[in-house]
């Protein structure tokens, strides 16, 4: 058993690579290539090593040919660039870990002793401890082989022509300036060689670099040696400088174009990476799928430079499309009916369509599915009408859109999360509420139900004191049933958004004063004490504060013994009104604190008039106050007691004048 976990695990290390070309037999290789891998369920990567020659541009088709048959069989798509292409497979293969590399053989032999050596030797010599699978290749390719001087062939802009011609004009004029300052020849060749480097870097290709540098030989020999207006010359070494000239020209203007390309290169997979990283720093920022759409169209703009058209999935049906436009031409073509059609095929079945593809060809955007397995979240549209995306573009493209999706997925996680947490605190809170009414509401109704029939049918028989108490009885059950159901209607609407709040501004003495004649008549058994500020103006909604009020002073009566003193102050503090009900009862044990402001917690203390607490009087409270931007705090009141603090906004007074 523990052997097969090992050969397990061995399986999942390997790393299979695959070297990328345009040549016919590359199809061959990718193939045997993906086998290997599935063989050992190793990991797949098809690496492309970019070398900025015109030849690229004319292999294009084959090349993203087979980059999309490796895709289709698995494989991750990696672009690299290089000159010394072997020693850009060895490197990256040493930094990925890779265990295997599959690579094309020539059937080409060298015919003699200074012959090139291959791709494949050069390979096996830098990364002798790496696995390298040949495969022959049986396909002829002479065609394909000549294609590596079409550089030669590419023709230059006028533009180009112009900059070439105007560099080593004035190239000539300077040559002509020293040697009427005596300088050397030497000095002179120094100025063509130094135009021909600059023609390499303002001039597109290596043609240019080749012109100048047997123009710089025509224009010296013709301008600047005797005898001048002539390609005759009298010195004998003339024509070695000539030549060591024009080799000179020619290798400094190819290496210049050379290193000119490599920066483009690295300039643009540099940019490409960053897109990368800030798309992912950005997604893990953004809240809700319109943000995190925009937050990948804005990032797809600036990767492309093309118009993006987006849609997202809201209520299991595809939005209205958005344009993300970096141009200032009219490109509502982008959004026409036709096209927000294909949008939708592409939402209901799953599959890129449009430009470029087998479906809706005619299409002027290639629309692509955001989609994390079988659930789609939107669809986006790449215009394809003036040129078409390259393997590595898509590739990049084909990452950002699946970190849309991915960031899309914990997006609709974390809503349907937090739906489910308020379902199950509904639930919970439905449970609390049903055992509450079948516990707790019952006992003062059947107190109401039995005095009511003690009195219907033996009311002749009691005495008037028996019948006083029996009314009394009624009265309190009836005024306690109503302060539970205020207070039920109030924190509903609470936590539905229903309540309307009025903030007036009030004297907190004069709301004190009125919440005691609210507040159960029983209070006549406590000592109740008033501590006010005068003119202490809050702002507030007075109904519900004195609500709040009522609560914490009936509060404080149920659980503190007759005869207990209960204090109400009103002061300034702190910039906002406060205002804190005390008593001296037996206070809250310290296990209970943290809980007394959760809805349906009743704790252990025995109430004094015998009724159960429905526990939600302490949590309206809490819930009131932070309506009011307040706060409601409980401290210990010395030597015994509670003390419930809460604060209100003090009131802005204009005086007039």
């Amino acid at each position: 058993m523990s052997l097969g976990i090992e050969e397990d695990n061995k399986k999942t290390d390997e790393h299979i690579l695959v070297c990328l070309s345009a040549a016919p037999s590359n199809k061959k290789i990718i193939d045997t290539a993906a086998k290997m891998a599935n063989a050992l369920q190793a990991r797949f990567t098809a690496l492309y090593v970019r070398t900025g020659t015109k030849s690229e541009d004319l292999d294009k088709e084959k090349l993203e040919e087979h980059i999309r048959y490796a895709e289709n069989l698995g494989a991750e798509i990696v672009m690299t660039h290089g000159e010394n292409i072997p020693v850009q497979i060895a490197e990256y293969a040493r930094l990925s870990n890779v265990t295997k590399i599959v690579i094309g053989q020539s059937n080409a032999r060298r015919n003699h002793f200074f012959s090139k050596v291959t791709l494949t030797e050069k390979l096996i010599e830098i990364v002798p401890d790496i696995d390298i699978h040949i495969i022959p290749d049986t396909v002829k390719t002479g065609n394909y082989q000549k294609r590596s001087f079409t550089w030669y062939m590419e023709k230059p802009s006028a533009k180009d022509y112009f900059l070439t011609v105007f560099i080593f004009a004035v190239c000539t004029l300077i040559g002509l300036l020293f040697q009427k300052l005596n300088f050397t020849d030497t000095n002179i060749v120094t100025i063509y060689i130094l135009g021909v480097l600059l023609t390499s870097i303002v001039t597109d290709g290596y043609l240019c670099s080749v012109a100048g540098s047997f123009l710089s030989v025509f224009l010296f020999c013709f301008f600047l040696t005797e005898p001048r207006m002539s390609f005759k010359t009298y010195a004998v070494g003339y024509p070695v400088t000539f030549f060591i000239m024009l080799i000179s020209s020619v290798l400094t203007g190819a290496l210049a174009a050379k290193l000119k390309t490599h920066a483009k290169l690295s300039a643009q997979l540099a940019f490409r990476t960053q897109i990368l990283f800030d798309t992912d720093r950005l997604l893990q920022n953004a809240k809700g799928k319109t943000e995190i759409l925009d937050v990948t169209c804005t990032q797809l703009l600036r990767l492309l430079n093309r118009n993006i058209t987006a849609y997202v999935v809201e209520n299991g049906t595809l939005s209205e499309g958005k344009l993300f436009s970096g141009e200032k031409e009219d490109t509502e073509d982008f959004l026409i009916p036709e096209e927000q059609q294909i949008a939708r095929w592409v939402c209901e079945n799953r599959q890129h369509a449009g430009a470029s593809t087998h479906h809706f060809p005619q299409a002027k955007c290639l629309y692509l599915a955001i989609r994390s397995g079988d659930n789609v979240y939107g669809v986006i549209g790449i215009p394809l009408q003036k040129e078409t995306l390259d393997s590595f573009e898509y590739s990049i493209l084909l990452s950002v859109i699946n970190e849309c999706a991915l960031a899309m997925e914990n997006a609709q996680n974390a809503m349907e999360k937090e739906k489910n947490a308020v379902l199950a605190k509904n639930e919970q809170m439905r449970a609390d509420l049903l055992r509450a009414i079948s516990h707790d509401l019952r006992t003062p109704l059947c107190s109401i139900s039995g005095n009511a029939d003690m009195l219907v049918n033996n009311g002749d028989r009691l005495d008037e004191a028996t019948k006083d108490q029996i009314y009394t009885d009624i009265y309190d059950d009836s005024e306690w049933l109503i302060g539970v159901v205020e207070n039920l209607l109030s924190i509903t609407r609470l936590n539905d958004g229903r309540l309307k709040i009025k903030f007036t501004d009030q004297l907190l003495d004069e709301v004190i004063a009125e919440s005691l004649r609210h507040i159960n008549k029983k209070h006549d058994e406590y000592k109740i004490v008033t501590d006010c500020e005068e003119l202490v103006l809050a702002r507030m909604d007075v109904r519900l504060i004195i609500q709040v009020l009522v609560n914490l002073i009936d509060n404080a009566i149920k659980y503190t013994p007759p005869g207990s003193i209960i204090c109400i102050r009103g002061i300034k503090a702190d910039g906002k009104a406060q205002i804190s009900v005390e008593d001296n009862g037996p206070g809250i044990p310290d296990e209970m604190k943290p809980h007394i402001f959760e809805m349906f917690y009743t704790g252990k203390t025995t109430i004094a008039d015998s009724h159960r607490s429905l526990g939600l009087g302490l949590a309206l409270c809490r819930s009131i106050i932070e309506e009011h931007n307040g706060t409601l705090v409980l401290t210990d009141h010395a030597p015994h007691g509670c003390n419930f603090i809460f604060t209100l906004p003090l009131s802005e007074v204009t005086l007039n004048e």
